[in-house]
């Protein structure tokens, strides 16, 4: 039996690229593996935040990035159900946030796994978990040619949404009450944009707006999942009927022309109940998923997949020979692996996360009571600081856990 390698990364889009870069950076043997070709479309609101800045350049990819001449972001711009309009601005970042379209972003990345030494698979879909004694020793696939078995000591899940590793583990469910789905297009000459993105909420959900140029733009539409129910078999026409919701959109595209079919996605909302197994992690959207409303999810993604480095690089280096490495019987021993190091990764992601999902789920309950998004946009209209506050908590270059003091509570709700 063939030596294993030490991980095989399923899923090539950010959080699997950048997983790939950040091991090869500390000398791991990786496999990288996509059911896609690369490029390749991905349904996305397509802004970056500036948080993510440190990530590309630790990533080795900033350069890279930066001849895509991204779309600069300054800031974000928010409209309620009654019209009232509050802009935050990025002011205290260090760099803008980017807009850009998923296809070219996400080729950049993996060509940086490439280039970084990953062995990178297109065209191959895994289907499935190799487990021996209750631990994760590596992948079932198909390459096109048959399937194939690949045995690795680590397996990283950033196959998405739709994760085969997070779901065979049965870790990854829909959301229990949060059933969205997002309907994206993209459309040329586009009357008002601005450097900054904007989210228009209403008309029983909301829809973001990312500048892609001075004239092109993302526009994408959160609904409930019931509400799809009147796409039917024309997408096109539901996603064009439905954007008459939100009046000071729809004024802007008068003149625009939609450059494709939409697409849809859904539902958005997905809960892991652990990022890790005897065996595994989870990063990006394989690890759940809560809502774009704020559009941190690339950030989020690569941040994850530095975090999962770090600490699979440590067990790897902690546990060779023993928990990762094989016995006489030329199978992986899982006696340590349950333990400390096993856990590390789920206590190190959950503290990185939590005051953002928190807030995540404050903004969601405003998002939902049309009265609410309404006295918070007058608020915030009236006090830009707390305004850029708010952008740059979103934008994750503003700690989370400073939106949870009674002062800036305070500041928020009073009238």
């Amino acid at each position: 039996m063939s030596e294993p390698r030490d991980v095989v990364v399923v899923g090539a889009g950010p959080a699997g690229s950048a997983a790939a870069i950040f091991l090869r950076q500390r000398g791991r043997d990786v496999l990288l593996l996509d059911e896609a070709r690369f490029p390749r479309d991905k349904i996305c609101g397509e802004s970056i935040s500036p948080g993510a800045h440190r990530l590309l350049a630790d990533l080795g990819v900033e350069p890279a990035v930066r001849v895509l001449a991204p779309f600069p972001l300054r800031g974000m711009a928010l409209t309620s159900p009654d019209g009232t309009s509050f802009v935050g601005e990025y002011r205290d970042a260090a760099q803008p946030g980017l807009a850009m379209r998923r296809d070219v972003f996400d080729k950049v990345l993996l060509d940086g796994a490439r280039a970084a030494g990953a062995e990178v698979r297109e065209g191959v879909r895994a289907t499935g978990l190799v487990l021996e004694d209750g631990v994760v020793a590596g992948v079932t696939c198909e390459n096109g040619a048959g399937p194939e078995t690949l045995r690795a000591r680590l397996v990283i899940g950033a196959d998405g949404r739709r994760s085969v590793v997070a779901r065979q583990l049965g870790l990854l469910r829909e959301h229990r009450s949060l059933r969205k789905f997002a309907v994206r297009g993209h459309w040329e000459a586009m009357d008002g944009l601005e450097e900054r993105g904007e989210m228009h909420v209403g008309g029983g959900g909301y829809c973001g707006i990312a500048p892609l140029t001075p004239r092109r733009a993302n526009v994408t539409f959160v609904l409930d999942r019931a509400e799809m129910i009147g796409a039917g078999g024309d997408l096109e026409s539901f996603y064009r009927e439905t954007l008459r919701r939100w009046p000071r959109v729809v004024e802007r595209l008068a003149r625009a022309s939609l450059l494709g079919p939409p697409r849809a996605i859904g539902p958005l909302a997905l809960e892991a109940s652990r990022v890790s197994a005897p065996g595994a992690r989870l990063v990006g959207d394989s690890a759940g998923f809560y809502d774009p409303f704020t559009g941190e999810g690339v950030t989020l993604a690569l941040r994850s997949a530095e975090m999962a480095a770090e600490v699979a690089d440590g067990a790897l280096r902690s546990l060779a020979g023993t928990s990762f490495g094989l016995r006489s019987s030329g199978r992986p021993s899982g006696a340590s692996s349950t333990g400390a190091d096993l856990s590390a990764y789920d206590r190190v992601r959950r503290a990185s996360t939590r005051d953002k999902f928190r807030i995540n789920r404050m903004l969601q309950r405003v998002v939902a009571r049309p009265a609410l998004s309404n006295a918070m946009a007058r608020r915030l209209s009236h006090r830009p600081d707390l305004a850029d506050k708010l952008v740059g908590i979103a934008g994750d270059f503003v700690p989370a856990s400073s939106a949870w003091t009674l002062r800036f509570l305070w500041q928020l709700i009073a009238g």
